[in-house]
């Protein structure tokens, strides 16, 4: 029963729109909440806990939920500080602690994880290309049939348009959330086929994977998947320190047959693509402006902010949530939230974390390192720019790092 929920979980995870049973409430959450209460159940019966599935890096986030609360007390001391610190303490004791505990517990590898999460990717994959023709060309909206409208209001975002196309959430509330959780599956999912040596879906599962790119249309999503791709090509070159002149011919075709292509659509400006272009150039340097800032100005007035606030209390911060009692927009990035409503102690913690994690991807064996680098990169960079700390998929990701170094460790021993 344990591993049927524990799975189902990994499965819905980035589902916070679709099959939601409230406006607050996600299946993903109330799974986990399940799976905490029988794990609470299961160490109560047997009366004991095996602590063999603790990494030494855990420490640093015991040590960050501590000082949260911490500054719970020393912050503002009002309903939403509260309400912020049970979310930071649902994100690392629920989702990272109780799922990584039932993981150990019915024995479940690495590999099922990733088969869960590569169907998963699957149907999400479905739902967007499903979603995005059939509210553009036939008059049919997959996202309102399937959310909730609890108190009169629909428990997802609206579809938008961008580039002449009605754009798509996924099964997100909204497409920037859905490509962060998108890139994370992917990799994972790019890392299942090839452990099973399923490596004729490759080309499909890649098809796929930018056809739903473009339904999304996330700046973010599409740019750090670029930047991602960027990094790891040349992480690994720089660690052999060579290249094949077929990768040479590969690069130097791809790069000129790239420019022919652009030049001719934006000289012909096929679509208003020079108009989509300046949108796009505008919010990744931003460079957008006006009466009312869009995402990307509106960041940069929420980022002067937060640090304005933490100089105020540099060490155990303002308090959580106070970005978002000061100004509901919040600082609309997650590490400059830490680090003014909890301050840099805690800050410096999670970035500890999170820097023993890449330590563990870059350890593991090149041809499966690429697919964990590609997931953890597009997460923790997407990190700088959305507010929600508690998103499940990224703390699943952090488990799933941990269960194949521990494995592959194994392996070498």
């Amino acid at each position: 029963m344990i591993k049927k929920i524990l799975l189902t979980f990994i499965f819905f995870a980035p589902f916070t729109s679709f099959f939601a049973l409230s406006a607050w409430m996600r299946i993903p959450v109330v799974l986990n909440q399940v799976l905490f209460l029988i794990v609470i159940i299961g160490i109560f019966y047997n009366n004991k806990i095996k602590l063999k599935w603790v990494f030494k890096e855990d420490v640093f986030l015991l040590l960050f939920l501590g000082l949260v609360w911490l500054s719970f007390l020393f912050g503002y001391l009002e309903k939403r500080s509260f309400n912020h610190s049970l979310a930071y303490t649902n994100a690392i004791l629920f989702f990272f602690f109780t799922t990584k505990y039932s993981i150990s517990q019915v024995k479940v590898l690495p590999i099922d994880i990733a088969k869960i999460m590569y169907w998963s990717f699957c149907t999400i994959t479905l739902i967007i290309i499903v979603d995005f023709f059939g509210a553009n060309f036939y008059n049919f909206e997959l996202r309102k049939f399937f959310a909730g409208e609890p108190d009169g209001t629909i428990s997802n975002m609206n579809y938008y348009i961008r580039g002449s196309f009605l754009r798509v959430g996924g099964v997100s509330e909204e497409p920037g959330h859905m490509a962060l959780f998108y890139n994370i599956y992917f990799g994972i999912s790019m890392y299942y086929l090839y452990i099973t040596e399923q490596f004729h879906k490759y080309k499909w599962i890649i098809i796929f994977f930018l056809i739903s790119h473009f339904a999304l249309y996330s700046n973010a999503g599409i740019t750090l998947f670029i930047l991602a791709t960027f990094f790891i090509f040349s992480y690994n070159k720089a660690k052999t320190l060579k290249i094949s002149q077929k990768q040479i011919f590969f690069i130097a075709t791809a790069t000129i047959t790239t420019v022919i292509l652009i030049f001719f659509i934006f000289y012909f400006d096929i679509g208003g693509s020079s108009k989509v272009l300046k949108a796009f150039t505008d919010k990744i340097f931003f460079n957008e402006s006006g009466k009312k800032y869009s995402s990307s100005g509106q960041r940069l007035i929420q980022w002067q902010r937060a640090f304005v606030n933490f100089f105020k209390h540099p060490i155990f911060g303002n308090g959580p949530g106070y970005g978002v009692h000061e100004d509901k927009e919040g600082y609309l990035s997650v590490y400059l939230t830490m680090l003014s409503d909890i301050g840099i102690i805690a800050f410096l913690l999670f970035m500890t974390f999170l820097a023993s994690i890449t330590q563990k991807v870059l350890n593991l064996p090149a041809t499966i390192r690429n697919f964990m680098m590609f997931s953890l990169l597009t997460s923790v960079i997407h990190l700088i720019i959305i507010a929600d700390f508690y998103s499940a998929p990224i703390w699943i990701l952090f488990i799933f790092i941990q269960l194949v170094y521990k494995e592959h460790k194994k392996v070498k021993e």
